[in-house]
Formats: C-alpha cells, sequence, structure tokens
C-alpha cells in the first residue's frame, strides 16, 4: 500500500543521498579535491536512480530501509551494519519474481533485523508505560509516608534527648568515681611510703649480714675486694643509725684480718653484728604492724578501681545508645527530607515519564509505519513478467546488475 510522504533527511540516523544537481567546475578553474569526488560519486547516484526506476522501487521506500538499518537499536557489528546497507539495491529492491535464493536469504535477513528493533521498540513502549503506572501509584503513598516518618522523627527525637540525659549521668558516675580512685590512692601512697622504706632497709641489712658482713668478718675477700665490701656495708652501717664511735672504729677492725684483730676489734664486730639485727628485729616488728593499715589502703584503691572500671563500661555503654539515637534520628530526619521532596518532585517526575512514553510510541509508531511498511513492500513488489524473450543483450545486462550481491556478501551479513 501507498505510504505517507516524510522526509528521511530528517531522521538523526540517516545519512542523507549526495545531492546529484552539483555542478562541474566552470572552464580554467582549478580543479579542487571535493569537485573530484563529486565527479566519482555523480555516476553513482545517476546508477542508484536508474536501477530503482528498473525495478520499479520508489526512492522513498529505498530510503526508509535505508533509514531503517541505520536505527541505534539495530544489533549489528557496523560491518555487516555496512554490508546489509549497501546490498539493500541488488537485494530487497530486486523484484520478488526475480530474487536468486540468495537474495531471498538477504531479504529474510533483513526482516529478522527490522523483527528485533520492532520488538525493543515494543519493550522501550511497555517499560515507558510502566514507569508512568508505577510513579502514579507512588503519589497515593506519598503523603502516607510524609505522615508515618513525621512521627517516627518526632519519637527519635524524645529518645534521642533521653539517651543525652542518660549519658551525662553516666559521665557525671565516671567523674566521680576516678575522682575517688585519685584520694584512695593519694592515700595509700601516703601511708605506705614509711612502710615500703622499712621493707627496704630490712632487705638491705639482711643482705648486707649475708653477704658483706660476712666475708668481712671471716676475712675471706681479698684486700682490694674487701674495701669494696667495707664501703657496702658502711653505707647500711649508717642508714641503720648505728653510734659515731662504732662507725670510726669500724674500717680499721673490719678489715683486719680476723688473725690480727685484738679483744677491742672483736668487739666493734660483734657490735656491728649486734646492731644490725636489732635494728632488722626493729623493722620487723614495725613491718608486721603496718601490714594490716596498708592492706586496707590496697583494698580501698582496689575498691575504688573497680568502681571506676564499672562506671566506664556504664558510660560507654551509655554512649553507644546515644550514638544509636543518634543515628536512627539522622536516618529519621533524611527519611522526612526524602519523603517530602519525593512529594514535591512527583509530579514534575511523572510529567517526564509521560514524555517519555510518548517519544516511545512515537518512535515505534513511525518505524512500524514508515521503515517497516517500507520494507514490506520492497519485500513484496514484483514486475510484471515481459510478454516477449529477453534478448542476450538484456539477459547479460541483468546479470551485470546483480553482480555486486553475491551469496558471499549474505553470508558475511548473516555473520
Amino acid at each position: 500500500g501507498a505510504i505517507s510522504a516524510r522526509r528521511c533527511d530528517a531522521s538523526p540516523y540517516f545519512a542523507p543521498d549526495f545531492d546529484q544537481t552539483t555542478m562541474a567546475p566552470k572552464k580554467g578553474t582549478k580543479r579542487t579535491a571535493a569537485v573530484a569526488q563529486v565527479e566519482v560519486e555523480l555516476p553513482e547516484a545517476k546508477k542508484l536512480k536508474e536501477t530503482l526506476k528498473a525495478y520499479g522501487v520508489s526512492k522513498t521506500l529505498y530510503d526508509g530501509v535505508l533509514e531503517a538499518l541505520q536505527h541505534p537499536l539495530v544489533d549489528l557489528p557496523h560491518s555487516a551494519r555496512d554490508m546489509l546497507i549497501a546490498s539493500v539495491l541488488e537485494g530487497l529492491c530486486v523484484p520478488v519474481n526475480q530474487r536468486h535464493e540468495f537474495q531471498k536469504s538477504y531479504v529474510e535477513m533483513l526482516a529478522q533485523t527490522f523483527q528485533g528493533v520492532l520488538s525493543k521498540l515494543k519493550m522501550k513502549l511497555e517499560t515507558a508505560s510502566e514507569e508512568v503506572s508505577r510513579i502514579e501509584a507512588a503519589k497515593t503513598e506519598l503523603q502516607a509516608q510524609v505522615t508515618a516518618s513525621d512521627e517516627a522523627l518526632q519519637k527519635a527525637l524524645e529518645t534521642e534527648n533521653k539517651g543525652k540525659e542518660d549519658l551525662a549521668e553516666a559521665t557525671h558516675s565516671a567523674l566521680a568515681a576516678k575522682s575517688k580512685l585519685s584520694e584512695q590512692e593519694k592515700l595509700r601512697s601516703e601511708g605506705d611510703a614509711a612502710h615500703d622504706v622499712a621493707k627496704k632497709e630490712k632487705a638491705d641489712i639482711e643482705a648486707a649480714l649475708t653477704e658483706e658482713f660476712r666475708v668481712l668478718r671471716d676475712g675471706t675477700a681479698a684486700a682490694d675486694e674487701a674495701k669494696a665490701q667495707y664501703k657496702k656495708l658502711e653505707q647500711v652501717a649508717k642508714s641503720s643509725g648505728m653510734e659515731n664511735s662504732l662507725l670510726t672504729a669500724l674500717p680499721t677492725s673490719m678489715l683486719k684480718p680476723p688473725s690480727d684483730r685484738g679483744s677491742f676489734d672483736a668487739m666493734v664486730v660483734a657490735q656491728l653484728q649486734e646492731g644490725l639485727l636489732k635494728r632488722c628485729n626493729a623493722l620487723v616488728e614495725q613491718i608486721q604492724q603496718g601490714e594490716p593499715a596498708a592492706a586496707e589502703r590496697q583494698a580501698a584503691v582496689e575498691g575504688a578501681t573497680k568502681e571506676l572500671e564499672a562506671a566506664k563500661v556504664h558510660e560507654e555503654k551509655t554512649a553507644e545508645i546515644y550514638r544509636e539515637t543518634q543515628t536512627a534520628l539522622k536516618a529519621c530526619q533524611d527519611a522526612k527530607k526524602e519523603a517530602d521532596q519525593k512529594v514535591e518532585e512527583a509530579e514534575p517526575t511523572l510529567q517526564s515519564a509521560k514524555k517519555v512514553l510518548q517519544e516511545a510510541s512515537v518512535e515505534l509508531e513511525n518505524y512500524q509505519n514508515y521503515n517497516w511498511t517500507c520494507f514490506e513492500e520492497l519485500k513484496e513488489h514484483r514486475l510484471a513478467e515481459p510478454e516477449a524473450a529477453e534478448t542476450a543483450e538484456a539477459s547479460e545486462a541483468k546479470d551485470v546488475a546483480t553482480e555486486p550481491l553475491t551469496e558471499a556478501a549474505v553470508a558475511t551479513a548473516g555473520a
């Protein structure tokens, strides 16, 4: 059937034919590359016009098929698409009653290609229609979402305020526990100072009696080593509060070999040992008397430490809960903002979707009513059989005209 007149070159994906009215350059003018190209192309345009006329095909139908092949939804490699385009003239335009088998295969290839485009265009239209329906259905729920998000936001605000109050209270408790621990540690440090000094002095005396005093008393150390041992012993004796008269006599008596000591020297050695033992016993008694108080101070510190640790754990848990309430509040605020925005944007979004639907509908209608119709007419068009047998010259001309389209070309396009 006849199709309505349409400018094929208005399509965004259609390459218009070369203008056949371009004039040759005037005599005496310089030939340019463009002019040279025109002179090469002019015979091709003339050949196209003559071939279409010979096959009884209008330029409108031919252009409609070319445009169909250049549609963006044609799912073919560029080389295959170019092959199909190049073969339209000597494939589809050949009347159905004059086509060879490979030309029929080519026409079938075109049919499958165009049907694929139509299917995609219909799917595109269906998708656009579904999107419009989805947006229209969503509009009825948007206001309810706004109300629900507002209620959730108010509840989240209340929860966040309660979490803030709980965290402030937990932080105050943790600070109080920390202050208490600091006070108990101070009391322990002050109370343990004398106790620790007594423990150290006792240990120093016991070590001196076992090492330095024993070595010097028994005379088992060499002269140089004995002097070093005596220095350590003298320091312990001074720290233990030995009398000055004893400290004065110590160097002479302690550094003499045992065989050279007189009765005075023996007395000095004995008094030093007795004095150190007496001081050690006094320290033992002092330490024992101070142990209960030291244990009590240590227990107080340990108790305050546990209270602080519990307070910190509670503070951290409360802080975590508060952070969760803040996160929930932020989510509710975002949800409220998003719901309000959706209400505001619903109508423009719907109009945009309707525009896409309209464009998809027009695109399908144009392709179906123009491009597909052009193909259908060319697919079925035929020329009346000549009454007389063709002359050898006419037959040979027809064979030459069909040479550009070969079985190999059709096979390549199909690949």
